[in-house]
């Protein structure tokens, strides 16, 4: 019995050489992101920010170098082979943590990119896609302070959006998901340089609207929170009502908790779309005098309430009359009704809002500047 074990454990340890080990760390550079733009001809141009990791198997110290790629040819694969050739070790993608293709990109045609890093074993689906607003070449060039890595910072500027109810997240499986149903549309985040600071950021800023893997409209950011109640993509944020005590000043509200669920009822001829929307929000700040009693915090309550139906009605109705479905409402009528014919069902849908905010937090602030 106890040769047969270790026979058994010497063949087991035959197959255990996945593993990356310090000697293979070394020589391997790994994608943090990838940047692709098209030339005159329409072939594209892929920009590669990678690092290489340097370990020392007797020290604990680590450190890693910052290296560049560009190269163009007529295919996304062999632009990618042809990059190896300028790398003195291997390219690693299975680490990339962006996917960004510029405006001209986008705008052109993304199923002959996409469907690359689709395909390719070592691209992760959960990495995240945007469009970049500007020149790619000062894009990945651009020096940020805290983190060297723009695919890095831009994964986790992506990851704090939460923070904010305007801007919308898409990772690339969720747009090839968006690509596989029957509207074939998605939005995702755009990016660029913003300049107007003491040093230059990255932003993100509006969403790039891909119908047919092509760009075809940007959805303002203003607009963006409209769009995410409807979505029911708002986890925190902000709202801002005008101040009951003080009609030309502001009371500014945090969002806590949203939820939104939605209802559809058909009758062969309309379509209603049913939002109940659920907004927990706490006063963060009051422009002015407030009196925060029942009164006034009733009158907050209200307002709120009214500037999300304005906001969600705007966009629905902006959108609905461009023919994009950008609310997934085709894919969710095939699902609720998968025998009815979901042809032009955008144009047949009616928006109805149930909107309830509360307002919660302590009760030992009532008064702001009396």
């Amino acid at each position: 019995m106890k040769r047969f074990l270790c026979c058994f454990l010497i063949i087991c340890t035959s197959f255990l050489t996945g593993c990356f080990n310090y000697n293979d760390i070394d020589k391997v550079i790994f994608a943090t992101a990838c940047i692709v733009d098209i030339d005159s001809h329409g072939n594209p141009i892929i920009y590669v920010e990678a690092f290489k990791p340097q370990r020392s198997v007797t020290g604990s110290s680590s450190s890693d170098q910052r290296i560049l790629f560009r190269s163009s040819r007529k295919t996304m694969f062999e632009t990618i082979r042809d990059i190896n050739l300028s790398s003195n070790y291997k390219l690693n993608y299975t680490q990339n943590m962006g996917i960004i293709f510029t405006e001209k990109a986008a705008g052109q045609n993304m199923q002959d990119f996409i469907d690359f890093f689709e395909r390719d074993q070592e691209f992760v689906l959960r990495a995240n896609i945007a469009v970049l607003k500007g020149c790619p070449d000062n894009f990945i060039n651009v020096k940020l302070k805290g983190q060297e890595y723009v695919g890095v910072f831009v994964h986790d500027l992506i990851e704090n959006i939460p923070a904010s109810s305007r801007e919308v997240i898409t990772s690339l499986n969720d747009f090839l998901n968006g690509m596989h149903t029957k509207s074939r549309t998605s939005v995702i985040p755009m990016i660029q340089i913003k300049h107007d600071q003491p040093e230059d950021k990255i932003e993100i800023g509006d969403g790039a609207i891909i119908s047919n893997y092509k760009m075809v409209d940007t959805l303002r950011r203003e607009n963006g929170q409209g769009y995410n109640f409807l979505l029911d993509n708002i986890r925190t944020g902000s709202l801002e009502v005008t101040n009951p005590n003080a009609p030309s000043k502001f009371v500014g509200l945090e969002i806590i908790k949203n939820n939104t669920k939605t209802k559809m009822y058909y009758n062969g001829k309309k379509l209603i779309v049913k939002k109940i929307i659920n907004t927990k929000v706490s006063i963060s700040e009051t422009q002015s005098k407030s009196n925060l009693n029942s009164s006034s915090i009733k009158a907050i309550q209200t307002n709120a309430e009214r500037n999300i139906n304005y906001a969600c009605k705007n966009i629905f109705e902006e959108y609905k009359g461009k023919g994009l479905d950008i609310f997934h409402l085709v894919e969710d009528f095939q699902r609720r009704y998968p025998r009815e014919d979901s042809d032009n069902i955008l144009q047949k849908s009616e928006l109805q809002l149930d909107i309830h905010v509360s307002v919660e937090g302590s009760s030992t602030k009532t008064n702001f500047r009396d």
